[in-house]
């Protein structure tokens, strides 16, 4: 009772070392007040029997004398004590790392569905009214680019609520993704995605590397229609790893208070997401040089 109402939950640790002085002067007390109260019953001409090398010492009579603190039963009821606060606390620590570990679980899928939830809006009216000028002229690509956002979506509400997906349907979301982009402009973009993957079954945590991109396109130059403006792509994948980079090019109108160095929603998103997923397994670094920012993320695999 004193451990978890004291020395835990309270952290008043220096009452509960008080108490427990406390605890153990008055369990002798008790004791030796049984104690002498069971003296009188012993039977001392049995006792002398069996002990006849100490009747000569003690002049064959017993008395009652206070011996117990400094013998076995001192002993024991300290011990008692001190391995009943080592085993009541590890126990609470183990409960707690349990607590924390089903805490960190939640949040992660709690981000998780926040993350997916979290569809762009902006992007999607984009992408809505691409589809319907494509539709309103008849142009032969519509249902394609309507088939392309059906797919994203079935991607972002269903596929995304197993824990991990197949790298495929990740590059095929990014691939989707890219060319709706394409198509707020006329002319062809400076948009570049290569991809060196070994095993396209590799599972990974879903939605992982799209806010990347996202951020990128964000801010770089590309909305702007300058001629210099890029984002470059790449993603390779091999037993060992998993390694993906992001290059953008600097708009403009990028201002120091929004810096895409320190990310948004989506990006710090994804970062707690490493973090719980990928513990000690994956490297990330987000940078901003003269002419654009990068990106790098390498996962290593479990041998």
């Amino acid at each position: 009772m004193l451990i978890p109402k004291l020395f835990i939950a309270k952290s008043k640790k220096a009452w509960y070392v008080v108490s427990v002085i406390l605890l153990y002067i008055i369990t002798i007390k008790v004791s030796l007040y049984f104690s002498e109260m069971m003296f009188p019953l012993l039977d001392q001409e049995t006792f002398f029997a069996e002990n006849e090398h100490l009747r000569e010492p003690l002049k064959g009579v017993l008395e009652y004398k206070w011996i117990y603190p400094f013998g076995f039963g001192s002993v024991f009821i300290l011990l008692t004590i001190i391995i009943s606060t080592i085993l009541t606390v590890s126990e609470y620590d183990n409960k707690r790392k349990e607590k924390e570990t089903k805490l960190k679980e939640e949040k992660m899928e709690a981000e998780l569905k926040f993350l997916r939830s979290q569809i762009n809006p902006h992007f999607l009216f984009n992408a809505l009214n691409n589809i319907y000028s494509l539709s309103y002229m008849n142009m032969p690509t519509a249902p394609d680019k309507i088939a392309q956002l059906s797919e994203m979506l079935r991607y972002l509400l269903y596929d995304c609520n197993e824990e991990r997906v197949e790298l495929s349907k990740e590059i095929s979301y990014l691939h989707n993704y890219i060319d709706f982009q394409q198509m707020k402009t006329e002319d062809n973009q400076n948009i570049h995605f290569d991809i060196d993957v070994k095993n396209n079954n590799r599972l990974i945590s879903p939605v992982l590397l799209e806010p990347f991109v996202e951020n990128a396109f964000k801010y770089s130059r590309l909305e702007e229609e300058d001629d210099e403006g890029y984002v470059k792509i790449k993603l390779s994948e091999n037993n060992q790893s998993l390694n993906f980079s992001v290059i953008n090019s600097k708009s403009k109108n990028t201002a120091k208070n929004n810096d895409p160095t320190k990310g948004g929603i989506g990006i710090k998103n994804v970062q707690k997401r490493l973090k719980l997923i990928y513990p000690n397994t994956h490297q990330l670094t987000i940078s901003e040089e003269k002419e654009h920012f990068e990106v790098k993320l390498v996962i290593h695999f479990n041998a």
